[in-house]
């Protein structure tokens, strides 16, 4: 047992990067500095050297970081607040501040009222009483309007999938539902209860909002909502709407393209075309019209010479794209001057993209030597993927610290260097392009065992293997009038839902480069054919 203990301390510890604290006192405060300071605390180091890591953590401190803080510090307050962060057992917390730590409302929620009104008692805090006495209401209206929107708005959304099928599926009045339109929470209400096939009650509750007060995102949701109830005029209504409030370009042409699907009207059509942007919208009308996109690049001239700043380095990253930021749109040409090296491409298309305020995008290929042997079909997602994850940064690194071109996660890291011959020795090799583009390939190898179809990987790819085979198998893309874009929009990951849609985009630009043959109403069309797309669905 003990052996087996201290090879799970070693694989866990072991990529993470010998730092010392003087080294860490003379980086820049930022995101990179917080990794590295994540790094630091799980190295074997004294209380007193975690204390002084975690001063210089920028900000907010993020989970991540405090959790290994917590295990490193003698502070017994430190201790005190990651144990009370942790404890799920509310009934015996005694110490209010440490309750008010530990409660939220999926923890209350299993308990009984008898057992919630006990933990209101320990309580001083107005909002923490008033999210548990909701709790303890009936689940009726005429029970809800006691409380404020946005304490019923926050209730409902926190509540859990199984809680809100259970319990909250009821009819609410015109008066209750514009009641709820001037809450904070009515955006993601809306989207949830739309998304929700067993929320029947409550979207036909919504069919009576009033979209004029909602935003662009909420009248989107409404119009699906309408085209769920066989309402296509008044979803043309809120497609309207949610087109006119829209604030992103993408919203724009999603509500174009929703128009057209409904009406047929070539106008619209002619609309998206319009657009500067490029997204699976926009692609789609391109097809159907036969007109090419032109608004792009996938090369750049340079100058054969290696700059003195290394994009490896994610500190140097941090610099660049602090200087690009503050850079006036007159003078981004004059800097782009600075970066003609040709390890500095990625750098050239984000200053050049920024110039032309996102009317004209790259598509760089500047990673090739390292995807030697691939077919083009697996190159097109991997820089699909990896322009979507970094924007060809090779030091790219998010809140969350995912790494690099392909922005992998430290434990998929961690689990993929046990299965590979060779592994990285620290996760800081994990910003080198040929380290990461190998531990992304493995990661992908295995994925498409399962996923066939490039939108799908996308989703897995960003949202886990597990989430979206529990969304394909719960009833999505399967034949209907509005399939398969209804399964695409309705999906409840917001990030993922996003996401698959610009790496679709992104492997049709890319195999167009490439000079293949592409149509992305091909590959709408295939998303209905499961022995095409995934081993999920073709093996029912």
């Amino acid at each position: 047992m003990l052996k087996l203990v201290a090879l799970l301390f070693f694989f866990s510890t072991s990529l993470l990067a010998e730092i010392s604290l003087k080294k860490l006192s003379q980086q820049p405060t930022g995101r990179t500095k917080d990794f590295m300071i994540w790094q630091y605390l799980g190295q074997r180091i004294t209380s007193s050297q975690a204390d002084a890591a975690y001063a210089q953590v920028k900000g907010i401190k993020n989970n991540k970081i405090f959790y290994r803080y917590a295990k490193k510090t003698d502070d017994k307050t430190i201790k005190f607040k990651a144990q009370c962060k942790k404890n799920k057992n509310l009934l015996s917390i005694k110490d209010p501040e440490c309750l008010k730590l530990a409660i939220n409302i999926r923890r209350s929620l299993p308990y009984t009222n008898q057992q919630r009104k006990k933990i209101i008692a320990k309580l001083t805090d107005k909002h923490l009483i008033s999210m548990l006495n909701i709790q303890n209401e009936p689940n009726t209206q005429k029970a809800y309007e006691n409380y404020s929107a946005d304490d019923f708005l926050n209730f409902f959304n926190k509540a859990g999938y199984r809680y809100r099928n259970k319990k909250l599926n009821i009819h609410l009045n015109k008066k209750f539902i514009d009641s709820l339109s001037c809450g904070d929470g009515v955006a993601p209400f809306i989207k949830i209860v739309v998304n929700t096939r067993t929320l029947y009650n409550l979207q036909k509750s919504l069919l009576v909002a009033n979209g004029e007060v909602l935003d662009s995102v909420s009248n989107f949701f409404l119009a699906i909502n309408h085209l769920k109830h066989k309402d296509e005029k008044k979803a043309i209504k809120f497609f309207l709407l949610s087109r006119k409030k829209a604030l992103v370009r993408i919203n724009r042409d999603k509500n174009t393209f929703w128009l057209y699907q409904v009406t047929k009207n070539k106008k619209y059509l002619k609309e998206l075309m319009g657009s500067t942007d490029i997204n699976i919208y926009t692609l789609y009308a391109h097809d159907l019209m036969g007109i090419k996109i032109h608004n792009y690049f996938s090369q750049i001239p340079t100058q054969q010479k290696v700059s003195y700043k290394s994009l490896t380095d994610p500190f140097c990253w941090d610099e660049i794209y602090q200087e690009i930021k503050l850079t006036s749109k007159e003078s981004l040409y004059k800097l782009l001057e600075k970066y003609e090296q040709e390890d500095m491409k990625p750098v050239q298309a984000y200053i050049l993209q920024k110039a032309n305020d996102y009317n004209l995008y790259a598509y760089l290929m500047p990673y090739d030597k390292y995807l030697k042997g691939l077919k083009n079909d697996d190159k097109a997602i991997i820089y699909a993927l990896m322009r979507q994850e970094s924007q060809l940064i090779p030091s790219a690194l998010s809140y969350s610290f995912a790494q690099g071109l392909m922005q992998m996660m430290p434990f998929v890291t961690n689990a993929i260097s046990k299965e590979i011959k060779h592994p990285i020795k620290t996760l800081n090799e994990m910003f080198e392009p040929k380290h990461n583009l190998r531990y992304a390939r493995h990661h992908l190898r295995w994925m498409q065992r399962s996923l066939y179809h490039p939108l799908f990987i996308a989703y897995a790819y960003n949202g886990g293997i597990g989430f979206f085979k529990s969304y394909l198998l719960s009833g999505k893309f399967k034949k209907g009038k509005y399939e398969p874009y209804l399964s695409m929009e309705m999906m409840s990951n917001t990030q993922s839902r996003e996401y698959g849609k610009k790496v679709l985009a992104n492997y049709v630009m890319y195999k167009k480069i490439m000079g293949e043959k592409i149509s992305i109403v091909d590959l709408f069309d295939t998303l209905m054919k499961p022995n095409q797309t995934d081993r999920f669905r073709a093996s029912k």
